[in-house]
């Protein structure tokens, strides 16, 4: 028997940040948390939220000490301020560190602290209740889609495996935010560099999503129309940055390859899991760099829908054999790489070589591998890192 959930009410459209106070009356709350960054904040657009509540009449409390691979530190701070503020709803104004962080904070108001039973590797799943505060998800990013997905990855302080910190993900139905607001405005300010990154993150979901292994045809038909929005649009918002309605695209594009991900993910985000916090390199910047070589990898496992994807990236493949157009949409990822300046492989973003084994020792205890179409081994990891050094 399969479980298939949609995802939950989505409000899309310039100036839906607006309506916050509006929804927030809905629950029947008086309260937020807003969970936020510094990045956010010096931007100016923690601001629009504040405003908006401001304008209903209501009090607002801010936690915004999350780092950018936020930490179960960073959530038993935050867990804190929602108490002592007599919080009674959160809302995660940010990128995919924030609502993560937003997601695990709202987790340990109801649940007994610490994080350790409630992530996946350990069968969290069965211990996650759905007795939690209501979750409002305003997206500043166009790339993890964490609004929509099931997931909260945590940088764990105390599960020493190797010899440092990893991340590990808290994956449950009710981590999913019970509104979430696009709104394109909000990331007309996005420099190009972290553009580039988050949309590179979500082609990543969209294509690991449609080869993964777990039956979800839904999803699967979700995965390819990301592809095709986002694969039009993102050299547009690189280059034109102030172009709202391709922002727009991408904002929904993001968000439907991140419920695409319910089939799965692969390899490219155990590896990459890895690098953000070892290296450290950004995760869309390492999903770039590391999709290709996993391509590769996968090829013989999933050259039909490879060449499903090329079509959804835009490539002409009239003419061309499963194969020829499997290989198309590789060299449509590199192209992308090369245009959006992405660096040329893991030396060149910062890593040191010298890690590689035990960044693919500890890859291989990461969940997302377990739904690639090809079986991965410590030294397949080890060989994948390697070829995208």
């Amino acid at each position: 028997m399969q479980n298939y959930l949609l995802p939950p009410r989505i409000e899309f459209g310039a100036g839906a940040v607006q309506n916050l106070g509006e929804h927030v009356k809905t629950f029947k709350c008086q309260k937020p948390l807003l969970v936020s960054d510094a990045g956010v904040i010096n931007a100016g657009l923690l601001a629009k939220a504040i405003d908006a509540l401001e304008t209903s009449g209501l009090p607002s409390a801010t936690y915004s000490d999350i780092e950018p691979n936020p930490t179960d530190m960073s959530i038993t701070h935050g867990v804190e301020v929602y108490n002592s503020e007599a919080c009674d709803i959160v809302i995660a104004v940010g990128g995919g560190s924030v609502m993560d962080a937003a997601k695990a904070i709202r987790l340990l108001t109801t649940h007994e602290p610490p994080l350790d039973p409630y992530y996946a590797d350990v069968g969290g799943v069965e211990r996650i209740r759905g007795d939690m505060p209501p979750l409002i998800c305003v997206p500043t990013t166009a790339g993890t889609g964490s609004e929509v997905s099931q997931g909260a990855i945590i940088t764990d302080t105390s599960f020493n495996t190797t010899d440092r910190w990893r991340k590990r993900a808290i994956v449950t139905p009710f981590n999913m935010s019970n509104i979430a607001l696009l709104d394109p405005g909000i990331t007309l300010g996005m420099p190009p560099a972290l553009t580039a990154a988050t949309g590179m993150d979500a082609i990543t979901h969209g294509i690991e999503a449609y080869v993964a292994t777990k039956y979800h045809p839904i999803a699967e038909g979700v995965a390819l129309q990301a592809l095709r929005m986002l694969s039009a649009n993102i050299q547009k918002v690189y280059h034109d940055s102030g172009d709202v309605t391709a922002r727009g695209e991408m904002l929904l594009g993001s968000c439907m390859a991140a419920f695409s991900f319910q089939k799965g993910l692969g390899a490219v985000h155990s590896l990459a899991h890895q690098l953000s916090t070892d290296a450290p390199i950004p995760h869309g910047v390492a999903n770039a760099i590391l999709l290709p070589p996993v391509m590769e990898f996968n090829f013989s496992y999933a050259t039909e829908k490879y060449a499903e994807i090329a079509r959804a990236l835009g490539i002409d493949t009239r003419g061309m054999d499963s194969s020829e157009a499997g290989n198309a949409a590789i060299d449509k990822i590199r192209t992308f790489n090369t245009e959006l300046k992405m660096p040329i492989g893991l030396g060149d973003a910062g890593l040191d070589k010298k890690k590689i084994p035990k960044l693919g020792a500890d890859a291989m205890l990461d969940h997302c591998h377990k739904f690639n179409p090809r079986a991965c081994t410590e030294a397949d990891m080890v060989a994948l890192f390697e070829a995208a050094f």
